[in-house]
């Protein structure tokens, strides 16, 4: 009884700590509403929506840029993350170890630092103006972590099924399709989440690439609704924060489950 006691104690402790972790995190979002709401209420967020830039809506065009941009970045990125990662770990082949050290040191090059470099190229190759630059730029950027989550998922996953299924004739393609993907369902979402808030969060690449109003993605909408005839209007500012972080809120809330059971699960191993 007295340990049962005990842990019934420690269990409020713990929970009254979460609470006050728990508003401490949800202060910021609440002044941030608030902040949206302020003088002329509601009607800050239909300005948002109603705000044209050479008889074009600019937000829902930076949305539907934003969708584009990550919808295709997020198919690359996981498409060529995977056949690298399988790579990796379950192939052999000549200076597999010295590739895969020189792609992940790679994430630990700052993307600002090659865009000058990436702008020059991007210029001689006729693309600019186009989604083709801020996808190109967000595939890449993101790809080592991608691969380096890929690689230690599959790396879990026992030789003996990759040997049953060479036994039976299957190739490589074929036993990644149906075997190892399969298996990695839960990795696959957690860098599907992962990589979504980092490409939809992206502002570098979208302020230097996105010259045009009809390219302008939706994490330039701050400081474009923030600044009204020279100064600085917070309502706008908030309400434009607010609409562009309902999306990757909605998005991690549904695949919130899938994101425990990936963590919980990990790989299957001999």
């Amino acid at each position: 009884m007295k340990n049962k006691g005990r842990f019934n104690y420690y269990k409020i402790l713990i929970e009254l700590f979460l609470i006050i972790i728990a508003g401490i995190w949800i202060i910021p979002a609440v002044t941030a509403v608030e902040t949206s709401l302020r003088v002329k209420g509601i009607q800050n967020y239909l300005l948002i929506f109603t705000t044209k830039i050479e008889d074009m809506l600019i937000f829902p065009r930076m949305a539907l840029n934003s969708a584009v941009i990550t919808s295709v970045s997020l198919f690359l990125i996981l498409l060529t993350s995977i056949l690298a990662a399988f790579a990796f770990s379950k192939l052999h082949f000549k200076g597999k170890t010295f590739f895969y050290i020189a792609i992940l040191s790679c994430f630990a090059i700052p993307i600002i630092s090659t865009l000058i470099p990436n702008s020059i190229l991007v210029i001689a190759l006729g693309i600019r103006n186009t989604y083709a630059p801020m996808i190109l730029l967000l595939v890449t950027a993101n790809l080592p972590l991608s691969i380096m989550i890929f690689r230690g998922n599959f790396d879990g996953i026992a030789d003996s099924y990759l040997e049953a299924a060479n036994i039976d004739g299957s190739t490589n393609l074929n036993t990644m399709m149906k075997i190892i993907i399969p298996m990695s369902k839960p990795a696959i979402v957690n860098v599907l989440v992962v990589m979504f808030i980092q490409v939809w969060n992206d502002f570098q690449i979208p302020l230097i690439f996105a010259t045009k109003p009809n390219l302008y993605t939706l994490t330039l909408a701050p400081s474009f609704y923030g600044l009204t005839q020279n100064r600085l209007d917070l309502p706008p500012l908030y309400a434009s924060i607010i609409v562009i972080a309902v999306p990757v809120i909605i998005f991690y809330i549904v695949m919130q489950d899938k994101i425990i059971k990936g963590m919980t699960l990990g790989g299957i191993k001999e």
